[in-house]
This record gives structure tokens, C-alpha cells and sequence, in this order.
């Protein structure tokens, strides 16, 4: 069992290493101030996901129980999201920024998917709390990316005078 268990965290170790470098690279490439304190937030975020998973990791490797202690997800994407996002009237930059920031919430949605799945794949009340936590988190992150796309693509269609063929 711990072999699968292994398994499932030594991918998501890769994955949560892959979006952290995401965010970090593309925070340098955005134009919104916005979308780039949140990739960078997002990215240390991501760090905190690969510190939590390599302990994981190691208690495994040890031979040591997996312990659900029902950290917190946080708050601050939450207090940020009631805050209004200001595009300083560059409404022509968002045209680069609003893919990206589609790119960021179709990761964070794999993110929540792939640990939804591999805590409904595992035996053990602690490893399965421990992946729903993890799903969790990228939930927060996933929304915290759609709330700020949605209001981006809206702010742009709006300025634009125009509204996208959906």
C-alpha cells in the first residue's frame, strides 16, 4: 500500500513543482499587477505544496504514520478576492494576460481532480484526508484564478465595447 501511496505523492511532488515554476515564470511575463502578485503568490504557495509533500514523502520512506492535522487552507486569497482589481487603464494588455490566467485555472482544476481521484484510490482514513486536503487547497487556488479571469475578460469585453462569441 505504501508503494501506491508513493506513487501518487512522488507525481504530485512533479506536478506541484511543475506549477509552481509556472506561475513564477509567467508572473514575469504578465502585464496586470494583479495577475502577477497573485502568480507570484500562487508560486510560493506551490512551494509550501512541495515542502508539505516531501515530508510526506520522507515519513513514508521512514517508516513513520501519515498524520492528518487539519491544517488550514488559508485565508488569504479569500480577503483578497473581495478587493477590486484595478488594470491602471491598460485594457489592452489584459488580451496577453487572460489566457494565461486560463492556463493557471486549467492546472489548478487537474491539481484538484488528480488528488480527488487518489484519495478515492487509497485505503486509510489519514492518507485520504491528507489528498482531500490537498484537493482543497488547489480548489481555493483554482477559484481564486476564475474570480480574477472572470473579472479580467469581463473588464476587457466591456472596454472593448463588444461582447466574446461564447
Amino acid at each position: 500500500m505504501s508503494g501506491k501511496i508513493l506513487g501518487i505523492l512522488e507525481y504530485a511532488l512533479s506536478k506541484e513543482m511543475e506549477g509552481m515554476s509556472f506561475y513564477e515564470s509567467k508572473s514575469k511575463t504578465v502585464h496586470n499587477e494583479e495577475v502577477k502578485k497573485t502568480f507570484l503568490e500562487l508560486s510560493k504557495m506551490e512551494s509550501d505544496h512541495v515542502d508539505y509533500i516531501n515530508n510526506l514523502i520522507n515519513k513514508i520512506n521512514e517508516d513513520e504514520p501519515l498524520r492528518y492535522n487539519g491544517e488550514d487552507i488559508g485565508d488569504a486569497f479569500r480577503d483578497r478576492q473581495k478587493k477590486e482589481i484595478v488594470n491602471q487603464g491598460d485594457f489592452k494588455k489584459l488580451k496577453t494576460d487572460i489566457p494565461v490566467l486560463r492556463m493557471a485555472y486549467l492546472i489548478e482544476q487537474d491539481f484538484m481532480e488528480f488528488y480527488n481521484k487518489a484519495s478515492e484510490s487509497v485505503e486509510g482514513k489519514e492518507i485520504k484526508e491528507i489528498l482531500r486536503h490537498l484537493a482543497q487547497w488547489e480548489k481555493v487556488h483554482r477559484d481564486r484564478i476564475y474570480d480574477l479571469y472572470q473579472k479580467l475578460s469581463k473588464d476587457f469585453w466591456e472596454h472593448m465595447e463588444t461582447d466574446p462569441i461564447f
